[in-house]
């Protein structure tokens, strides 16, 4: 039996997608506004989506502003860089950036030394597959269409993956207290 693959995301279905994967780590998502939406330029050919939320859990919370990027190709510094620029303005004291495409190794360090934390929509059904759940190519019902990864680097210092788990939502605080964002 051959699969389909996964929805196309649009900016709705990405909206939704990003506020269940937070409220899974164990955030509190609330005030949600849109702020921004355009289509992304050649060679990027895709979407960027700008929501403002809080984001909350025990104690902590914050002014957020969430990119949804869907893109081909890899994410590179400048990108970044375009993007930590537009928080002062959206009044946001943080940011998450979700992205479809891989990040360079510059991106990554441009999020670190600007205080935000980027995470990678992906297929579930390859996630599931390289994860060693199961049989690949056989996935439980239960499997959503599309599972969000936490990108940080390895103890070596390379760009690393990793599932964004029910109760992770440290993995993602973490990322947004390590440096005081300086676009206040």
């Amino acid at each position: 039996m051959t699969q389909r693959p996964p929805p196309e995301v649009t900016p709705d279905s990405f909206e939704i997608l990003v506020v269940r994967e937070l409220r899974k780590a164990g955030l509190e998502v609330a005030d949600g506004r849109k702020q921004r939406r355009t289509e992304l330029p050649e060679p990027e050919r895709g979407f960027l989506l700008e929501l403002r939320v809080w984001i909350s859990r025990a104690g902590w919370s914050k002014r957020v502003l969430i990119a949804c990027r869907r893109q081909e190709g890899v994410i590179g510094r400048s990108a970044i860089d375009e993007w930590i620029q537009r928080l002062g303005s959206a009044q946001a004291e943080a940011g998450l950036l979700f992205a479809t495409a891989e990040f360079a190794p510059d991106a990554l360090a441009a999020a670190e030394e600007g205080g935000i934390a980027l995470l990678r929509l992906v297929d579930a059904r390859t996630a599931y597959d390289a994860g060693g759940w199961g049989d690949p190519g056989h996935y439980p019902s239960w499997l959503p269409a599309y599972l969000v990864q936490v990108v940080d680097r390895d103890p070596a210092g390379q760009v690393r993956y990793r599932l964004l788990e029910a109760g992770g939502a440290g993995l993602i605080v973490d990322r947004l207290e390590r440096k005081e964002a300086p676009h206040e």
